[in-house]
């Protein structure tokens, strides 16, 4: 029998990390190396409400008024500052020196640790003090407490360290007695104007408020003809007088006139129509369709003037391969009768038609990690239908996780190369795009694929056909629907010699299937779309669905398809897989200080996969694993399960870490303490699991759902923001291993493990 070992990792004993930690700490605390002479560190700010009953009336955004914020801490230590102080200053001064000298660009290695990963130590101002006390005064009295006032006392916290609290008195809040209108000479009725503006008697007398309902009630006027107003032409006029002796304002509203005549007589805004539309493009070659440009464009002559249809009619634009920019200028001209006219130029600048491009990309996946190659060629316009055809070739080394290895090390191992044609269109073909909605940005795809991916136990060749479409099914949400009508795929597997003798000797079914040959008919469904509570509380979910077989299945007596030796049907020589396949995420996201930088992140992932009659157990590119750099983080990819299986490779009937269900939550809070830098906090909980099968014997019960074979991991996490991407390392500590014996599984019970990875962009 070949012997297989489960892939070795570090398993991190974290008590070696305590001391340097605690040395990291002591030396980013201590103040003195960041000083000179009387200078003094600060190294806290606190703004001390007076006058209101809870912090709950406190004006938003304090804390962006202050001038002079003090360095960053997390868990106590002033970790950016410890960073910044390994660079001098004398040698950071002459490296830029240098550097401007050679007439190299940027402001190298050690500018970027000192002030992008590091943060300099902010030395107490007293300027910055006083303009701080001004911000926050100015600050409370457009929130309505018109009689504010502020002043700051420095409070030393060390021999060369201060805090500033700024004591803030508020005053009583200002409210609307009453709000009225003013349309003279506007040329406007009241009657237009009082359902839509946004502002109420008894409401708090906030000018931010008053604003936002300027802009709106701007954007309202402009949208029912009236093109010569803008926010200019609305004000406020605020007084408080009140001889009611309380603190209440009487506001008007004021509609000035589009403008007044050498006489000074006020001239009313009058409503326009769309007049002349004059498109204005490079000469192309290939220049886009009539019926595209009927179908995108939102404003047509004798239209009412509405500035929402002319953006509409950009972004729309836009969306084209093969326009770079847009121009919509206008002209309003005064014209004899109720209405003026509008003239519209449409001015589209072309990208080059044809490009040729190359990209080396870092691939991260939870089981593959490696640098990957890509060149394409790309025709921007092929017919003038707003399509687009690519021509991609790639090619990799990579370091894969595989399900069983013979050595102790994870290095390249793997290798994958891939051929993809891909034509994109406007519309959904055969359908006419005059009878689909432009809101809805139709586009249908054709793509045609062929890859070989090399990895220690295998080879695996696949040729692929898909053809779908995908739409906006609401803009204001971003949520779009997509459909593979059909997939075609056929994949061939050849396994390595040990992998091959091993899978013989297992005489598993269940197994087997996994690394099978196989045809695919596919098709697939899915839904994405963000949802948003507020400004702060947001988030996105992603359902989808796909199925293959069933249909095929049915017919295959009919069609007279061919059996093999286990029953299975052909085609092409090959089982056609049969399952269906479920996979849910959600994620939400709480921002809960947006000035200190710290918010709450969850998700929640769910899935599961029924094979069928003819295709025992889902192929393994179909199944669920988890752990590594975006599942369970204590734990390697496929190290996880399924349910309470063990570490043991002989002593195992299933593939290790793969499962038809998946269940994942995940939370983690982050807080940017520079630019650049942001730590997080994560606790994942989740595992797969294995169906009741007819080839699963009771013996593999270990392997099904049950809540004692939940992997719970927690962790701390680091994120470098380099702007072009976001770099992560997260370390995370096994809670509990239901892959453990019972009594052994939680994190008192057994030998400290976990994981360390390294990924690309969030986790979620």
């Amino acid at each position: 029998m070949a012997r297989f070992q489960p892939q070795k990792y570090r398993e991190t004993r974290w008590r070696g990390w305590i001391i340097p930690l605690l040395f990291l700490g002591v030396q980013g605390c201590s103040l003195e190396r960041h000083l000179q002479g009387e200078d003094q560190l600060l190294v806290k700010n606190e703004i001390v409400w007076e006058g209101i009953p809870s912090l709950d009336g406190a004006p938003d955004g304090a804390l962006s008024v202050i001038r002079q914020p003090a360095n960053r801490q997390l868990l106590g230590l002033r970790i950016p500052l410890f960073i910044n102080g390994l660079i001098r200053p004398e040698k950071l001064e002459r490296a830029e020196i240098k550097r401007i000298e050679a007439g190299r660009e940027g402001k190298g290695l050690r500018h970027w640790i000192a002030h992008s990963l590091g943060e300099p130590p902010v030395i107490f101002d007293a300027e910055a003090k006083e303009r701080t006390e001004r911000n926050l005064e100015a600050l409370s009295r457009r929130a309505g407490y018109l009689n504010a006032d502020c002043s700051a006392e420095l409070e030393k916290t060390g021999t060369h360290a201060v805090a500033v609290i700024y004591s803030v008195r508020t005053g009583p809040l200002w409210t609307l007695s009453s709000v009225s209108l003013d349309v003279e000479g506007s040329g406007m009725l009241e009657s237009e104007i009082e359902g839509q503006l946004r502002i109420l008697k008894g409401e708090v007398f906030d000018a931010d408020r008053l604003e936002l309902a300027r802009a709106q009630l701007a954007r309202y006027l402009k949208s029912k003809g009236y093109a010569s107003l803008d926010e200019t032409h609305i004000s406020f006029k605020a007084d408080t007088s009140s001889r009611s002796g309380s603190p209440t304002v009487a506001l008007t509203v004021e509609i000035s006139p589009a403008k007044y005549s050498a006489k000074g007589t006020p001239v009313a805004h009058r409503r326009s129509r769309f007049r002349d539309i004059e498109w204005l493009g490079d000469s192309l070659s290939k220049p886009i369709s009539n019926p595209v440009l009927d179908h995108l464009i939102s404003i047509e002559p004798g239209m009412r003037y509405n500035e929402g249809a002319i953006e509409t009619t950009y972004r729309r634009l836009m969306q084209l391969p093969s326009i770079a920019r847009v121009e919509i200028p206008g002209f309003l001209e005064f014209v004899e009768g109720p209405e003026d006219a509008f003239d519209v130029s449409i001015k589209l600048i072309h990208r080059p038609r044809y490009g040729i491009s190359a990209a080396l990309d870092m691939t991260r996946t939870n089981a593959r990690y490696g640098p990957v190659i890509t060149g394409v060629f790309t025709n921007r316009n092929v017919s003038g239908r707003g399509d687009m055809m690519e021509f991609s070739l790639s090619g990799g080394v990579t370091s894969s996780q595989p399900f069983s290895y013979t050595v102790s090390t994870l290095v390249p191992n793997s290798g994958a190369w891939s051929i993809e044609a891909h034509y994109s269109t406007l519309g959904i073909p055969p359908i006419a795009l005059s009878r689909l909605r432009a809101s809805n940005a139709a586009r249908t795809d054709f793509t045609g694929l062929w890859s070989r991916e090399s990895r220690p136990e295998y080879s695996r060749n696949s040729v692929g056909f898909k053809h779908g479409f995908h739409f906006v099914e609401n803009p204001d949400r971003e949520s779009r629907i997509s459909v593979d009508l059909i997939e075609l795929t056929y994949a061939k597997i050849d396994l390595g010699a040990d992998f091959q003798a091993w899978l013989d000797n297992e005489s598993n079914p269940f197994i087997q299937y996994r690394f099978q040959d196989y045809a695919s008919v596919l098709s697939r469904m899915q839904w994405t779309s963000r949802w948003v509570k507020s400004e702060l509380v947001f988030g996105t979910v992603k359902v989808g669905v796909e199925w293959t077989g069933w249909g095929l299945n049915a017919l295959a007596p009919t069609l007279g398809l061919k059996e093999n030796e286990d029953g299975q049907f052909l085609l092409g020589q090959v089982p056609f897989v049969q399952f269906l396949r479920c996979e849910g995420n959600w994620t939400g996201a709480w921002v809960l200080n947006p000035m200190l930088g710290t918010s709450l992140h969850a998700r929640f992932r769910a899935g599961a996969g029924w094979a069928g009659e003819n295709f025992n157990a889902l192929p393994f590119d179909r199944s669920f694993f988890t752990g590594s750099a975006n599942g369970i983080r204590g734990w390697p990819a496929r190290q996880l399960g399924p349910g309470h299986t063990g570490y043991d490779i002989d002593a195992l009937n299933v593939v290790k870490g793969l499962g038809d269900l998946l269940g994942e939550v995940s939370l983690e809070v982050r807080k940017q303490t520079t630019n650049m830098i942001e730590w997080a906090w994560f606790m994942d909980v989740g595992n797969v699991w294995l169906m009741k099968q007819p080839l699963l014997e009771d013996a593999l019960s270990d392997a099904r759902l049950e809540w004692s074979s939940l992997g719970f991991s927690s962790g701390i996490g680091i994120r470098l923001d380099f702007d072009f991407f976001l770099l992560r390392l997260d370390g995370g500590l096994r809670i509990h291993d239901p892959g453990l014996e019972a009594g052994q599984r939680w994190f008192s019970q057994h030998k400290t493990k976990g994981g360390f990875h390294l990924g690309i962009g969030h986790p979620f």
